[in-house]
């Protein structure tokens, strides 16, 4: 298991990259995404974060990237939503649309309609699934392993911490040339911290002054 310092300093590791990323101190705290999901399905979420997030670039991209990614998954169907609330990114299966990032009051009609997306605790464990990566060719690009804790993680949970992950790590570059992610969900956190390029860390909600890591990538 990591030690203490070591998910301390991945997590003031993250928060200085994000300081870094903010191109106006006038976003900070109000520039987000927002998600509508009719349903909650791992490799459909996952597949749709990270094309969402290779669509967005240049100064959007870096405002979103310097507020922590900040998202907000509502539940709903996308395509009842598509006359008045048209969105940025439908996932292929008309289940996942993305909207923004931008700030987050123009959204405040969309979030006034729609409740939080919210599922039962646990998700699967164990389970595995390959996706491809839009932009890449998954016969002959690199692949990545995306490792969730998922042991008794709520799906309201596991969407913030898996789309902080995938989207950081497109837009910091990470992904460029992979063509296939292999998810899979464990019941442990991780054990070291080498062999990951990026871990996702947040403080410990049940234990003040402690941190814990919900997901890992490694990149070929």
């Amino acid at each position: 298991m990591l030690s203490q310092d070591d998910l301390r300093a991945h997590f003031e590791e993250r928060i200085g990259r994000a300081g870094r990323a903010l191109p106006d101190p006038r976003d900070a705290g109000r520039i987000g995404s927002v998600a509508v999901l009719r349903d909650f399905a791992p490799g459909t979420f996952v597949r749709s974060a990270l094309a969402f997030a290779r669509g967005t670039r240049g100064d959007r991209g870096a405002a979103w990237y310097g507020n922590f990614t900040r998202t907000i998954f509502l539940a709903g169907d996308p395509l009842n939503l598509a006359e008045r609330h048209p969105c940025e990114h439908l996932s292929p299966d008309g289940n996942i649309a993305w909207y923004g990032p931008g700030p987050l009051a123009g959204y405040d009609a969309l979030r006034r309609l729609l409740r939080p997306f919210q599922g039962p605790l646990g998700v699967a464990v164990p389970f595995a699934q390959q996706i491809p990566v839009a932009g890449g060719n998954a016969a002959g690009s690199g692949g990545a392993l995306l490792e969730v804790s998922a042991a008794g993680l709520a799906v309201e949970d596991y969407l913030i911490n898996v789309n902080h992950l995938v989207a950081e790590a497109v837009l910091d570059g990470l992904l460029c040339g992979t063509g296939r992610l292999l998810i899979r969900h464990v019941p442990h956190e991780p054990y070291r911290s080498a062999g990951y390029d990026r871990i996702r860390v947040t403080a410990d909600p049940h234990v003040p002054g402690r941190f814990r890591a919900h997901a890992r990538l490694s990149v070929e």
